[in-house]
């Protein structure tokens, strides 16, 4: 007991030699730092279906179109105010016991590095899976912006029917700049939240799953 209570007080003096007890010394006498912009990680994941592509290419436009909203049937703003690449996944969907091998692949094509292609072949009954981040020192790990080099190419897709696709990615929501505009559906309902394809609404293999896709 005598041992306990002297580390209480010892535990005391240090607290007040800090500048004064644990209560009184956290956040200080002001609030904390705060930053309002809303700032995230986020995976979107992607399904082919019955499409396939063949180096379908995807530039920083698409990646800041991938959330919109519509403010009239006609017109859509963006969500996103900057997106930054982090990691692709993909998987083929093998055939039917294997008789015929599925590829899959990614080609990394940012405007200031070397070429980077990375693919697999499905074995079996096993599907093709890649796993891949943009290579060290290219402008593919840049953060994309609106309005800043929107149709610099990102990454080239090759890809069989039934793939699933995921973009893992860090997003930065719109703060106070003004709206930028996105793609132009036919028929949007107003306010109402969509996603966009990954390779854009003009070609649209790739919707996104869990967002409605824009009309």
């Amino acid at each position: 007991m005598p041992n306990r209570n002297k580390n209480r007080r010892n535990k005391r003096s240090r607290q007040q030699r800090r500048g004064g007890s644990r209560t009184q010394s956290v956040g200080g006498n002001r609030p904390p730092q705060f930053m309002p912009t809303m700032c995230f990680r986020h995976k979107f994941r992607f399904a082919s279906g019955t499409n396939t592509g063949t180096n379908v290419v995807v530039s920083r436009l698409q990646l800041l179109n991938l959330l919109q909203t519509a403010i009239t049937a006609i017109t859509t703003v963006r969500l996103i105010e900057a997106i930054r690449l982090r990691r692709i996944r993909m998987w083929s969907n093998p055939t039917a016991l294997g008789s015929a091998p599925t590829s899959v692949s990614c080609e990394w094509v940012g405007s200031n590095a070397p070429s980077v292609f990375v693919s697999d072949t499905s074995m079996g009954v096993l599907p093709a899976k890649i796993s891949t981040s943009p290579p060290a020192d290219s402008s593919d790990r840049w953060w994309s912006m609106n309005g800043q080099d929107e149709g610099d190419p990102l990454f080239a897709l090759t890809f069989p029917a039934d793939t699933i696709i995921d973009i893992d990615v860090d997003c930065r929501l719109v703060e106070n700049e003004a709206p930028t505009a996105g793609e132009i559906p036919a028929g949007a309902t107003i306010g109402k939240l969509y996603g966009g394809y990954l390779d854009g609404l003009a070609s649209a293999l790739l919707p996104p799953i869990g967002y409605t896709t824009l009309p």
